[in-house]
């Protein structure tokens, strides 16, 4: 099932991420970077260190991330969980950087002080496939 689900997955998407702020979910569109069989998030444009998003991931890294997937007929979904970890790897964080060509209309370097790049370490996934009711979990 993990290479199925692995197989909805593009260099890019949008997905809409969950953290935690205290007591209070915050969720947010980001994309994601699938890279190698790696997930990748790049942020910090609004605020860098100090934006909601990395404050909140600092405090606990445990995230969430929902994925719809679309056919012509009906919808299904990727469900993800895991942890983000800010990746301090000078060589990763310049291939990213390198290979998102949006980045650079944020962050002028990848030296600048407000780029981070956050990799995703997944635990589980549930999946419901379009045009299916069962939904399916896969512990990674």
């Amino acid at each position: 099932m993990l290479k199925r689900i692995y197989s909805y997955f593009k260099d890019q998407q949008i997905v809409y991420l969950a953290t935690s702020d205290k007591v209070q979910p915050r969720v947010r569109p980001v994309t994601l970077i699938h890279k190698n069989g790696r997930f990748f998030i790049i942020t910090g444009a609004r605020g860098g260190a100090s934006s909601g998003k990395l404050l909140q991931i600092k405090e606990n890294p445990r995230i969430e991330y929902y994925l719809t997937l679309e056919n012509e007929d009906s919808n299904g979904f990727i469900r993800a969980e895991g942890e983000a970890k800010i990746v301090e790897d000078p060589i990763l964080r310049a291939e990213i950087y390198d290979s998102v060509n949006w980045a650079k209309d944020y962050f002028k370097t990848v030296d600048h002080p407000d780029y981070f790049l956050l990799e995703i370490k997944h635990t589980s996934f549930k999946y419901r496939n379009p045009g299916e009711y069962e939904v399916l979990e896969q512990i990674v």
